[in-house]
């Protein structure tokens, strides 16, 4: 039992990773929009989330089957569902763009997907380190940035839904893009959430 502690470390890892892809591909989309391949990047971007639940489900299959864990089964399962939240989160923000017939993207988007890919990758050493959060010297300065950046994307948020609601005429783009940038600063939440969860596992085991 004790040889297999280590694998949820892993996998944490591994789902960390994906998150960072799907931000990474976010990223890129928004950069490079393309109108006529909004139905095909969310396919895409759902490939990219499908192998996130594969490897989520494998952990809590691993879970299931063991007795012993390095880290209170409790904690374990609440890291492995917010995860799989940042995930679905950047999922459902393609979605929109399908949905919604979304023909041009305005600068705010750009703007919070770079900050999530910052959160991602600061959550993502997060994990790196956390099989030795006892002596890391490196987790508690990431975590305090995810924080930052969440704080970030909600000054974004506010001056983005000013700028729509003051400058945008057409009713149908104002609710398509409310819809969007809540749902783009609500994943940089999901990342501090992984991120308080990793400082309370941390704060517990101390």
């Amino acid at each position: 039992m004790a040889k297999k502690k280590s694998n949820y470390y892993q996998m944490f890892v591994a789902i960390a990773e994906d998150a960072i892809k799907a931000a990474q591909y976010l990223e890129k989309t928004v950069k490079d929009f393309n109108a006529s391949k909004t139905e095909k990047m969310a396919k895409s971007m759902h490939e990219i989330e499908h192998g996130a639940d594969l490897k989520k489900h494998e952990l809590m299959k691993t879970l299931a089957d063991e007795f012993m864990t390095p880290i209170e089964r409790e904690d374990i399962v609440t890291l492995a569902s917010e995860l799989d939240d940042v995930l679905d989160y950047i999922e459902e923000v393609f979605q929109l763009f399908f949905m919604f017939n979304i023909q041009e993207m305005r600068p705010q988007a750009v703007d919070f997907a770079d900050l999530i890919v910052r959160s991602t990758t600061a959550m993502k050493v997060c994990f790196d380190e956390f099989h030795n959060f006892r002596k890391s010297q490196t987790i508690g300065g990431k975590i305090i940035e995810v924080n930052v950046v969440e704080e970030l994307a909600d000054v974004l948020y506010i001056k983005a839904m000013r700028e729509l609601y003051t400058k945008e005429k057409d009713p149908v783009k104002v609710n398509a893009w409310g819809i969007i940038f809540d749902k783009l600063e609500k994943t940089c939440d999901r990342c501090e959430h992984v991120a308080d969860t990793i400082e309370s596992v941390i704060m517990k085991n101390t």
